[in-house]
């Protein structure tokens, strides 16, 4: 399968130089290995393992992992969101961006938003549920900060 083309772009990787395809866009880049790791790092302490198939299409929402699973996919989403972001950022202007960085950076964000969110409402419990579990990405501490450990 092939990108469609709405824009003229060149035929092959701005990274590699591979013909690009979907495949090599989203899995088989050299450029994706360190966020890949770092996905396999964080999805380990879920008890999950990484795998091109659970990163196209994500866990199915169920039962007593349900909140788990939602992280999962929300995880897996802003990688291919930081995928896309900096595959766009060198075809405009050349600058070659880190995935990895873009991802946590992503992440960190979204957690920020959320906690500021739910600090001004009172409901961190609420916030510990989805953001907090295993304190993999961050804890909340009796003083009610936050500590990100992404």
């Amino acid at each position: 399968m092939y990108l469609a083309r709405f824009t003229p772009v060149p035929d092959t990787c701005p990274f590699c130089g591979v013909r690009k395809t979907l495949a090599h866009v989203y899995l088989e880049c050299a450029r994706l290995q360190a966020l890949f790791q770092l996905l396999t790092n964080l999805l380990l302490h879920f008890w999950l393992h990484f795998s091109p198939h659970l990163f196209i299409y994500a866990l199915p929402t169920r039962g007593l992992t349900k909140l788990r699973d939602l992280l999962v996919n929300l995880l897996l989403a802003l990688a291919k969101m930081a995928i896309y972001k900096t595959r766009e950022r060198r075809l405009a202007n050349a600058v070659s961006c880190d995935c990895g960085a873009i991802f946590g950076s992503s992440v960190r964000s979204c957690i920020w938003a959320e906690f500021l969110w739910v600090a001004s409402t009172d409901s961190l419990d609420a916030f510990e549920e989805k953001w907090a579990l295993s304190e993999v990405l961050c804890s909340v501490p009796p003083s009610g900060s936050l500590c990100l450990t992404l």
